[in-house]
């Protein structure tokens, strides 16, 4: 006898709802194993003299990363490439070709020792072979590239290799050979993108400018300088044009906020300095009710015809979510199925009380800013 209709269709919806949250589960534990493997895969300064304390912190880096690739292979987890590709991806100030030898450095490294039999039963690193050609002799880590030869890479992951110590180099010094010159090539790759993102980031930590390649010191007194020359018409209601839209949503680079974006253009022939308001307005998952995720207030001082981008933020995403679901009575064991969202977002200019403009994400975002408008409120939203 077969189920009604009714009965089957419900009884989809609770087999798609559980293998909805065994993915989550999953993708979870993956993004565990990987941030794991990632506190080992940190990108390290070149070195500026070869010594044997670097390269003791280097194998010890280089273990611990290919146990947590042994440990995450033997629980049926994603394929070691993608496992350590995952885990680069949240290290940030690794440029391209350090990935991409770290990874198979690293890669290299855990395949040798898996194939040789060298981690125990809880998957912890020993140096005895196990299985395969050599078993009960001992593997051990080396430089690719000796230190004497290129001391600067004498402290990088990706400058180490295991193997059999019976095919160990003697000592550091002698020739390199052709596969050695080979590799150092891509070392001094690696050494040169580092450099260039390191002057990057000096660029980056110097002083912020504005559009005109402006310090905050310099734009203060420019604009000073045009209101005197303005005089008294500086303090006339000027003529701003207003655009705002979403340009973020949660991510790692944004640091699981919401990011609003207001451009603000003063189309007036003098300075003027305005109030800039944005609000960045949620709502809840089941009552669909609107709240205030966050607003903040700039004040901006803006030349003849210049125009200003200002970035406004909310929280991170999770801090939203138990009041929001507190909000719409959400019994506990249904909370890890609603979702924090956004609505979008509210902008008003103003000079002293006057408003002089408003944007806002879609009509009914511009229906909170219109003065006119009686039914919708900003001052009655909840906070959360």
């Amino acid at each position: 006898m077969s189920l009604p209709f009714f009965h089957r269709f419900v009884f989809l919806l609770l087999f798609l709802s559980l293998l909805s949250q065994i993915g989550l589960a999953e993708s979870s534990r993956i993004n565990r194993s990987a941030q794991a493997l990632a506190k080992h895969l940190a990108p390290t300064s070149p070195a500026k003299k070869a010594s044997d304390g670097d390269f003791a912190k280097a194998r010890q880096r280089m273990i611990a990363a290919i146990e947590v690739v042994e440990v995450n292979y033997r629980s049926n987890g994603p394929r070691p490439e993608s496992l350590i590709e995952n885990a680069l991806d949240f290290r940030e100030g690794m440029g391209d070709w350090e990935r991409l030898i770290t990874m198979n450095a690293v890669l290299d490294t855990w395949r040798e020792a898996n194939g040789r039999g060298l981690f125990d039963n809880n998957g912890k690193f020993q140096t005895e072979i196990t299985k395969g050609r050599g078993v009960g002799n001992r593997c051990v880590f080396e430089r690719i590239v000796r230190g004497e030869v290129y001391p600067a890479a004498s402290n990088q992951l990706a400058n180490l290799r295991l193997v059999p110590e019976d095919q160990k180099r003697p000592d550091e010094s002698g020739e390199p050979d052709h596969q050695e010159r080979a590799y150092q090539a891509q070392l001094e790759k690696m050494m040169a993108e580092k450099e260039g993102l390191k002057s990057l980031a000096a660029i980056a930590k110097g002083p912020k400018t504005n559009s005109l390649g402006q310090t905050e010191e310099e734009a203060r007194l420019a604009w000073e300088r045009e209101v005197e020359e303005a005089g008294d018409i500086s303090e006339l209601v000027p003529n701003i044009r207003l655009d705002g839209s979403m340009t973020g949503t949660p991510s790692r680079m944004t640091k699981g906020r919401w990011r609003a974006t207001a451009e603000i253009t003063n189309l007036s022939t003098f300075p003027t300095e305005v109030s800039l308001d944005i609000y960045l307005i949620g709502f809840t998952d089941r009552k669909r009710d609107h709240y205030l995720m966050a607003k903040s207030t700039h004040s901006i001082k803006l030349r003849r015809n210049e125009t200003r981008s200002i970035d406004a933020f909310t929280r991170s995403e999770g801090s939203y979510k138990t009041k929001a679901d507190d909000h719409d009575e959400v019994p506990k064991k249904e909370r890890n199925r609603t979702r924090v969202r956004a609505r979008g977002f509210v902008m008003i200019v103003k000079q002293g009380d006057k408003m002089l403009t408003y944007a806002g994400s879609d009509k009914m975002m511009l229906g909170y800013a219109d003065p006119e408008n009686d039914d919708l409120s900003l001052r009655s939203l909840p906070e959360f």
